[in-house]
């Protein structure tokens, strides 16, 4: 061991870093060791960010002669660095504390999503691919595994496991018998050892870093026949296949065979020698996926009551076998939803007559269902069958109308501009959600189909065309107000008018 370790901890608020750095703290000062641990608290952004920097000195000074600790890590010179998210590993790489010729960092893969990731209406995630590639590059060792899964399933927090990798790398010097001495006999301490046991045997036993596995484009198990007649690359085999059992789970096996009717459609009217058509056809069939399995009151009622979510649930509390769990969903059905899962005539009957609705008590107003309880799990149930007619609905003849026109739109567009048909592809992104939200984004869609996509789609597009189209759907994505993307439409309406 050289002289003086350096540790760099980030962690969010409540996962236990103070605890991790007191942990190290005790370890040290029972070999007697020089030590010195410090934290600076950061703004609140995900229940708070907090650094702690810790050194441990291993050589031996004379009385009266102790060495000075430094209170802040210095950049380029940090021995250790542990992160609890993924997004905090890429902060510090990003301030140049790991060092390739020095550090060793230890990642969990685990995200708590910022406010501008969640807010943002297109995916505003961070490209966790690009981070746990930054950071295999830039340190000297990475150890990258879930800590967050290896916390949850010994029922303790994050630091434990953190504190077992960091056991794990060998770097601290100290036998495991003194990193397991801090924990307590009770039953948290316990837990806690738990999960400092699980990491540490899989960073000992090297089962963790498998970048190749984490990195690569998700696959799945090809259940589904897929009939097509050209050659496809593996990426659109992967999505269409994924796309059929989406629609499967969500309506039947035929509305799965009418997904792959309408993409082998797209298909039959690319240039296969054109390499970009396959990706505008793959991310046509992601959306047409995603636009066909809309979510309504049926679909809803049917997560709900899920198998796989009450699983969920019961893993989140922890729950005991002699505990009883209740589940208060909330529910505010408004007009629309209630008039989209109606028969279809039913449907444009109610649409006309909307006043009907002031003599029904419950709709607009929230009310909370216990999912877990017979009477409101039997109403989940009723709701959630709604689906056997749901193609018989109104609100699916009006999706099919719109779907429809839209893959016309882009079977024309292929054959003038990949770049507008990609563009195009991308144009559903914007109907997404469930009640309100669904309706901003479909006015927002209609808007920008009208202006920038009917009267231009069986012209001669340009790249003109396809920068307008790109800025507004930017716009629609990234602003709430819609009177930005009104401002927009106008000026491009007038400038285009104006060229013509």
């Amino acid at each position: 061991m050289p002289d003086k370790i350096s540790i760099l901890i980030t962690a969010l608020g409540g996962e236990g870093g103070g605890t991790l750095m007191n942990w190290i703290l005790e370890c040290a000062r029972k070999k007697k060791l020089h030590v010195q641990g410090t934290s600076v608290p950061g703004v609140a952004q995900r229940t708070g960010s907090t650094s702690y920097y810790v050194e441990i000195c291993n050589a031996q000074f004379e009385f009266g002669k102790e060495p000075i600790l430094s209170m802040y890590p210095i950049a380029g010179k940090v021995d250790l660095v542990v992160s609890s998210e993924l997004l905090e590993t890429a902060r510090v790489i990003e301030r140049g504390f790991v060092n390739p010729e020095r550090t060793t960092l230890i990642s969990s893969e685990s995200r708590a999503l910022t406010n501008i990731e969640k807010s943002h209406l297109f995916d505003g995630r961070f490209d966790s691919k690009n981070i746990i590639e930054t950071g295999s590059k830039m340190a000297k060792n990475f150890v990258f595994l879930d800590l967050q899964n290896i916390a949850e399933e010994s029922s303790t927090i994050i630091s434990s496991p953190m504190f077992g990798a960091m056991a794990g790398t060998n770097m601290l010097p100290w036998d495991k018998d003194i990193f397991e001495s801090v924990f307590r006999e009770d039953d948290f301490g316990r837990k806690s050892l738990a999960g400092f046991r699980s990491a540490y045997k899989k960073v000992n036993n090297k089962e963790y870093n498998i970048i190749n596995k984490k990195i690569d484009d998700i696959k799945t198990d090809n259940k589904n026949e897929i009939n097509i007649e050209i050659e496809v690359p593996d990426s659109l085999q992967n999505t269409i296949s994924l796309g059929m059992s989406r629609c499967e789970e969500y309506q039947n096996k035929n509305y799965k065979e009418i997904f792959l009717k309408r993409v082998n459609e797209l298909i039959s009217h690319i240039d296969t020698k054109e390499e970009m058509a396959f990706s505008v056809i793959e991310t046509a069939a992601r959306r047409l996926c995603l636009w066909m399995a809309y979510e309504d009151i049926p679909r809803v009622a049917q997560l709900k009551i899920s198998k796989k979510r009450m699983a969920r649930v019961k893993k989140e509390v922890n729950l005991k076998e002699d505990q009883i769990l209740i589940v208060k969903d909330y529910f505010k059905p408004g007009k629309d939803e209630i008039i989209a899962m109606m028969p279809n005539k039913l449907g444009k009957w109610l649409s006309n007559n909307k006043l009907i609705f002031k003599f029904l008590p419950f709709v607009g107003r929230g009310m909370q269902v216990n999912s877990r309880s017979i009477t409101g799990y039997l109403l989940l149930k009723f709701l959630s069958s709604f689906r056997h007619i749901r193609l018989s609905s109104y609100r699916y003849n009006e999706e099919v109308r719109e779907i429809n026109i839209w893959l016309d739109a882009i079977k024309l567009s292929l054959n003038s501009s990949l770049k507008y048909a990609e563009v195009l592809a991308n144009l559903p992104h914007l109907l997404k959600g469930y009640g309100d939200t669904w309706i901003r984004g479909k006015e927002k869609y209609s808007k920008i189909y009208n202006a920038l996509v009917k009267p231009i789609v069986a012209k001669n597009i340009t790249d003109h065309d396809v920068q307008n189209l790109k800025e507004a759907i930017s716009i629609a994505m990234n602003s709430s107000d819609i009177s930005e993307l009104d401002n927009f439409l106008i000026k491009k309406g007038k400038k285009d008018s104006d060229i013509n």
